[in-house]
């Protein structure tokens, strides 16, 4: 714990590998955590699945990337300093525009957090 969920386009591996690194990155700074306990999973949203403003597939006006970020509460200072963070990785790896890229935070308590089916609190 944390993990960062990202859904894309399905871009090439170089891409998601960049984003990745300064995703992880820019988490561990405004969280003040380490790399080694950050995972970063990928979904594909190719143009047949994705709608936007109820405009299917193609013809939608803006592809968004969505980046959940799954951790345990952490104030709002520091959710912003990571979704600024977040958002600029994305940005560079991906050559998206800011307004693209969407985070958002799901908060979760340590007590319902189990890894290896131990809770975590």
């Amino acid at each position: 714990m944390p993990f960062i969920e990202v859904t894309d386009s399905g871009p090439d591996q170089e891409k998601r590998a960049v984003a990745a690194s300064g995703m992880t990155d820019g988490l561990c700074q405004a969280f003040g955590i380490k790399p080694e306990i950050v995972t970063v999973y990928y979904n594909s949203a190719p143009c047949y699945s994705y709608a936007h403003a109820g405009i299917f597939g193609e013809n939608a006006e803006i592809f968004r990337i969505f980046i959940k970020v799954h951790a345990f509460p952490r104030d709002a200072a520091m959710k912003a300093e990571a979704a600024r963070a977040i958002t600029d990785a994305a940005v560079a790896a991906y050559g998206a525009a800011p307004k693209e890229v969407i985070v958002y935070f799901f908060d979760t308590l340590p007590s319902d957090a189990f890894h290896a089916g131990t809770a975590q609190g």
